[in-house]
């Protein structure tokens, strides 16, 4: 099948590319408000973009009413953010912080997470998780419909006994999960394999 982009309906080019470019990893971005509340949110847009620095992308679409959501005003008006890697312990707990809240509300609290003072922004690292990246802002642009976020690591901050002495990640012990399409997931099981 083809799908000329021009003539196919929003909903099924959403539904082709979500379900086709796979698997995604979970960008698990925590930001503070200007007035100090915390927000966290799950992207699957999400990806490294450069290693030396570490650059990190995200991109977020807007609310249904055309407004940003917390993460982007977060992001643009404090220029930083963490972003959290989810792993299958974590997973009960992100998908309750990818559900629409308004933006008082600490999303920490109502996932049953503990905020971590980060060591160089102000936006908190998740505890729970075994990997986050500490990031400035470099830059934003708007794509479309969505924010294309670039933010620079100023701190990767990795979980004991992930790492061997030569930098390699102990999968068995990482257990990350990433994103397929509709409320399929991907996940690491002990023997190496994907699991969907």
């Amino acid at each position: 099948m083809e799908f000329f982009v021009d003539k196919t309906d929003g909903d099924t080019l959403f539904k082709l590319v979500l379900g086709l470019v796979v698997p995604r990893p979970i960008g698990w971005v925590s930001t503070v408000s200007k007035e100090g509340i915390f927000n966290i949110a799950p992207f699957s847009f999400f990806n490294a973009v450069n290693d030396e620095p570490p650059v990190l992308m995200i991109s977020v679409s807007d609310r249904d009413d055309g407004t940003p959501k917390d993460t982007v005003r977060n992001v643009l008006d404090t220029g930083e953010f963490v972003v959290n890697l989810v792993t299958e312990d974590l997973f009960e707990k992100m998908l309750i912080t990818g559900e629409e809240f308004p933006p008082e509300v600490d999303e920490f609290e109502r996932a049953g997470l503990t905020p971590e003072p980060s060591k160089l922004v102000k936006a908190p690292r998740i505890k729970e998780a075994k990997v986050s990246f500490e990031c400035r802002l470099f830059k934003h642009e708007k794509v479309y419909d969505m924010h294309l976020i670039l933010g620079e690591a100023l701190l990767i901050n990795v979980e004991e006994g992930i790492l061997d002495g030569e930098y390699r990640v102990d999968y068995g012990k990482y257990r990350v999960v990433g994103r397929l399409g509709g409320k399929y997931y991907l996940r690491v099981v002990p023997e190496g394999l994907l699991k969907v």
